[in-house]
């Protein structure tokens, strides 16, 4: 079974290499930011992990799907999910509504495409946006992934 939020971001992945005069612009997924990045696959990691640390945030996990696509033979590009969170967040879900405690961590995705290096998340508004007693920390988490995302893109 494949892990929750991976399926659409390889769907995306494979759509996105498979039709290289597609834009990260023409594919719409509700809830989803895609924007590209001005540096390139490795610099746009590291630049990422460092702007999450930056923000006292935790990097929890890093999946490269390039390398578990390779384990079955297939040669891709750069793919990375980074995911990272904090616990004071997971205070507030864990104080307002446990039921969102499978949303976290959050995750950004950095590919790379023909036309350079796209970045992709789930605004945390839309994520959180399902539990009402969230709205406040879905819209303060946005601003958070807002600023990470935009050390690499402007």
């Amino acid at each position: 079974m494949m892990a929750k939020g991976l399926y659409p971001f390889l769907l995306v992945t494979l759509l996105l290499g498979l039709t290289p005069s597609i834009t990260p612009a023409e594919v719409r997924i509700p809830g989803r930011v895609f924007e590209m990045s001005r540096y390139d696959f490795k610099e746009t990691v590291s630049r990422i992990k460092e702007a999450i640390e930056g923000h006292r945030m935790i990097v929890v996990f890093v999946a490269d799907q390039q390398a578990m696509l390779a384990m079955v033979g297939v040669q891709a590009r750069g793919m990375q999910t980074i995911e990272f969170f904090h616990p004071r967040y997971g205070k507030v879900i864990y104080e307002k509504d446990r039921r969102a405690g499978i949303e976290a961590p959050l995750r950004i995705a950095v590919v790379e495409i023909d036309k350079g290096t796209m970045i992709s998340y789930y605004r945390p508004s839309f994520i959180f946006g399902k539990y009402p007693k969230l709205k406040r920390l879905g819209e303060e988490l946005d601003r958070v992934v807002g600023e990470i995302v935009s050390s690499v893109t402007k």
